[in-house]
């Protein structure tokens, strides 16, 4: 394998880090989609003594991360936390798995770090083991508690996009939207950048259909692009076609460490009851393997209407929505294979090209942008 210079660099400042004892205990490995970071920190894995582990934010980035050859990467919260179930009460109970396979490793690689908050990086911090996180700056910056190593400046910071990788429809544009160019409209290999105007309603829906996830970027574009996916698939609740049915996809909206579902997370449908306004639901996870959980769920959340409740309504609940169609916001560490991206940039303005980047590059191997 051969290397830039820059990469060189970088190489040499990780191994440095690693060789070094009293070495602090995070390095920010940080670059642009298509400057090789993923590899980067492969070939540094291969020079440690003892066991690397690879982890991300959501299901999906891992799964994509063991495609890249990352064996066994896993979401960081099944590889830090194990489940108890209370024998009187039956809940379950999550705590710091002390046993994990983190506690004798040498080296953990964290891939998609920008989801990451202060309470999740101090648990993993807690095991004393040196963590390499790999971000990319050019992302939209984390909302709230959330990007915890990706809100510091860089250890090293990667911004060559390698030729192999400027071949790639994705990659380039990304490199595009960041140089300030325009997406124009045509066929990228698989990937395809379409004006709204020269797609008719049926052409469009195969291609919503034949995708992994739909991004937007305002609230309210959402709600109405989640009530026509629904329709498309013919998914309707029992007590108001805009309540969840069983095989729906919801996503979780607000982290709730008790019952350890996170904000960004994604999940399947397989139980609901409407009780007088809030929805218990039985929900599994589609970001890693675990038991089903369930869930209560002000209904105002699925019709859009959430801004009306007040605080201490919420309290004893949790936060979900339809899952179709997600803003790009809550899209950020995760990855599909094949994305569908409806445009909403503009509503951003400073933030306007980091939104567009974010959005294409959370496409694994295939995106569709409708401008």
């Amino acid at each position: 394998m051969s290397w830039s210079p820059q990469q060189e660099r970088a190489i040499s400042d990780v191994a440095t880090w690693l060789k070094d004892p009293h070495g602090k205990q995070v390095f920010r490995l940080f670059g642009y989609a298509g400057t090789g970071k993923t590899t980067l920190a492969k070939e540094l894995a291969k020079t440690v003594k003892g066991k690397v582990l690879y982890a991300t934010f959501t299901g999906k980035a891992s799964l994509v991360l063991r495609s890249k050859g990352c064996d066994e990467a896993s979401t960081i919260h099944s590889l830090i936390y194990k489940v108890e179930i209370d024998e009187k009460t039956g809940e379950a109970l999550f705590s710091i798995n002390h046993d994990s396979d983190l506690a004798a490793a040498a080296l953990l690689i964290i891939d998609e770090v920008s989801m990451v908050g202060e309470a999740l990086a101090k648990d993993l911090l807690s095991f004393g083991k040196r963590i390499l996180v790999l971000g990319d700056p050019a992302q939209l910056p984390p909302v709230k508690d959330e990007g915890f190593f990706i809100n510091a400046a860089p250890d090293v910071m990667l911004t060559e996009v390698h030729r192999q990788a400027q071949d790639n429809p994705i990659v380039r544009m990304s490199m595009d939207i960041r140089e300030g160019n325009r997406l124009r409209a045509g066929t990228y290999g698989e990937s395809l950048i379409v004006d709204r105007g020269d797609i008719d309603r049926d052409e469009l829906a195969q291609l919503v259909l034949s995708a992994d996830q739909c991004l937007c970027g305002l609230n309210r574009t959402r709600v109405t692009y989640n009530q026509r996916i629904r329709a498309l698939k013919n998914l309707s609740g029992s007590a108001q076609p805009w309540h969840p049915a069983i095989g729906d996809r919801v996503i979780c909206l607000r982290n709730d460490r008790q019952k350890h579902i996170f904000n960004g997370s994604l999940w399947d449908v397989d139980e609901v009851a409407d009780k007088m306004g809030r929805l218990d639901m039985i929900v599994e996870s589609m970001d890693e393997d675990r038991s089903p959980v369930e869930v209560s769920v002000h209904e105002e959340f699925f019709n859009g209407t959430e801004s009306c409740l007040k605080w201490w309504e919420k309290r004893g609940t949790q936060e979900f929505a339809f899952g179709w169609a997600i803003t790009c916001h809550k899209s950020q560490g995760s990855q599909w294979d094949n994305v569908i991206v409806f445009d909403e940039s503009r509503a951003f303005r400073e933030a306007q090209r980091n939104w567009l980047y974010t959005a294409v590059t959370r496409a694994a191997e295939k995106v569709t942008v409708i401008i």
